[in-house]
């Protein structure tokens, strides 16, 4: 597995660099509340702004539907 810290998430549109994180993703799905840890994130220091990359937003899609599917 690719070390989180060391992904290139590039440039962010406010000319800043995105910095690389690992952090914590509170949500709520379907009223329940999901804590995911050791997410890796781009954050510009210069507006705030985060990113994922994909395959990380897609392995948080497939958390989602499976918890859907053990209500």
């Amino acid at each position: 597995m690719t070390n989180a810290l060391t992904l290139d998430y590039g440039k962010c549109p406010c000319g800043g660099q995105y910095e690389c994180r690992v952090v914590e993703v509170r949500m709520t799905v379907d009223g329940r509340k999901m804590i995911l840890t050791g997410v890796p994130q781009g954050a510009c220091p210069s507006c705030g702004g985060r990113v994922y990359k994909l395959n990380v937003l897609q392995s948080i899609e497939v958390l989602m539907r499976s918890s859907d599917s053990t209500r």
